[in-house]
C-alpha cells in the first residue's frame, strides 16, 4: 500500500488503543460487542500483533510477495514481476534493510500466519542525504521506482518541516494486509502500534510516503499531515499507474 523513504535503499539496507509495555502481544477480536442474542454463534478469528525480527525475513518476503509486490500500483505500472514465480531481489533488499531496526510489526492469526505487515524504519536528522541511490540499482524497472522515492526524499525536506528538536522519525515504509482481512481495521491497528513503538524509541514524528490513492487516504484517516505531493506525469522517469493513482505524496505526524 505504501512505499516510503528511499533513504536506505540498496545500502546492501483503524478506535484501537495500546497499553504501554515493553514486551507483550496484544489481542484483538473482530467480534467485539457482539449482541447478546448472537452470543451463541462462532466468534470470528482473533489476531495478535508482534514485533518482526530478523528471523522473520523469509516469512515477511513471502507474505509481501503474495499481497504487496504484485498489487502495488508502481510495481504494476513497470511490470516489475512478469510471471507468478518472478522475484525482484532489489525490492526484497529494500524490505530486508529495514528489519534490523527492530521496529516493524506483523499481525498473526491463531495459526501463527501473517495476516498483515508494516515494515518500518528509523530515520535520523543527521543521516539525511540527497544522494540518488537509484543509480546503483541494476534492475531498470525498480530503478524507476527508486528515482521516484529519491525525489520524494529530496523534495519533501521533512526535517525543515519538523521542530529542530526532532532528531528521530519512524518511517512507515511498506504496509500490506491479507486480501481476506482487508476492511477490518487491521491496518489502523498496525499503524497505531507503530506509533506506540515510535514513542518507545524516542521518535518525535512519523513519516509515510504514499504511492497510491489508497495509501494516501489511509494516511489521512490516521491524521497524518501532507507536506508534499507530485503528479507522476510531472516526472519524466516515473511509472504511470492506472487511475486513481495519479501522484505520490509525503505525510508526517508529530507525536
Amino acid at each position: 500500500m505504501a512505499f516510503t523513504s528511499a533513504r536506505n535503499i540498496l545500502d546492501i539496507k483503524e478506535k484501537t488503543h495500546f497499553k504501554h509495555e515493553n514486551t507483550r502481544i496484544n489481542k484483538y477480536t473482530l467480534a467485539d460487542k457482539l449482541p447478546q442474542q448472537l452470543s451463541e454463534l462462532t466468534i470470528r478469528p482473533a489476531y495478535s500483533i508482534r514485533r518482526i525480527t530478523n528471523s522473520d525475513r523469509e516469512k515477511v518476503l513471502d507474505f509481501l510477495g503474495r499481497f504487496f509486490f504484485r498489487d502495488e500500483p508502481l510495481n504494476i505500472a513497470v511490470n516489475l514481476l512478469d510471471g507468478p514465480e518472478d522475484r525482484c531481489y532489489e525490492l526484497e533488499e529494500y524490505v530486508s534493510a529495514s528489519l534490523p531496526d527492530g521496529v516493524s510489526v506483523a499481525a498473526v492469526d491463531d495459526d501463527d500466519e501473517f495476516v498483515g505487515v508494516v515494515v518500518n524504519g528509523i530515520a535520523r536528522r543527521e543521516e539525511f542525504s540527497t544522494e540518488d541511490k537509484s543509480v546503483s540499482c541494476p534492475n531498470p524497472k525498480f530503478q524507476r521506482i527508486l528515482k521516484v522515492l529519491g525525489h520524494l526524499e529530496r523534495e519533501a525536506r521533512i526535517w525543515d518541516k519538523l521542530p529542530p528538536s526532532c532528531h528521530t522519525a519512524l518511517e512507515v515504509r511498506i504496509v500490506s494486509t491479507h486480501s481476506e482481512w482487508r476492511g477490518k481495521g487491521l491496518m489502523k491497528a498496525l499503524c497505531e502500534e507503530s506509533e506506540r513503538i515510535a514513542r518507545e524509541i524516542g521518535a518525535d514524528a512519523l513519516r509515510m510516503d504514499t504511492t497510491s490513492a489508497f495509501s494516501a487516504a489511509a494516511a489521512e484517516r490516521l491524521k497524518y499531515k501532507k507536506i508534499y505531493e507530485v503528479p507522476y506525469a510531472d516526472l519524466p522517469y516515473a511509472p504511470l499507474p492506472e487511475p486513481p493513482h495519479y501522484d505520490a505524496k509525503v505525510y508526517i505526524k508529530e507525536i
